[in-house]
């Protein structure tokens, strides 16, 4: 087995551990193991609507598709839209927001 090979283990086995760090969340209509997280950094409020952000990590295998600015997901039943996307290591984290009036 090669380190390309046990990361990917890692991601499975230790970062998206159902029973520690991640939790099942619908994500366009399937149940994905990922950990959807508040992002370190705080929303913003522009003329009395205020834009939540948050974290997404989840395996790149287990979601299927690679997000891409500007994409509108579902997760849990409410629309998402993806700023940034970045693979580390065989996991996506990607970085969303949405409006709240």
């Amino acid at each position: 087995m090669n380190l390309k090979e046990l990361m990917a283990d890692d991601v499975d086995d230790v970062f998206l551990d159902g029973d520690e760090n991640a939790e099942e969340h619908d994500i366009d209509g399937r149940m994905i193991l990922c950990s959807f997280d508040q992002d370190k950094s705080t929303g913003s409020q522009t003329d009395g609507v205020y834009v939540r952000r948050r974290r997404l990590s989840v395996g790149t295998v287990a979601l299927g598709y690679w997000p891409v600015p500007e994409q509108k997901m579902i997760i849990d039943g409410e629309p998402w839209y993806v700023v940034d996307c970045v693979d580390d290591s065989g996991m996506l984290e990607v970085t969303l927001e949405a409006n709240q009036a």
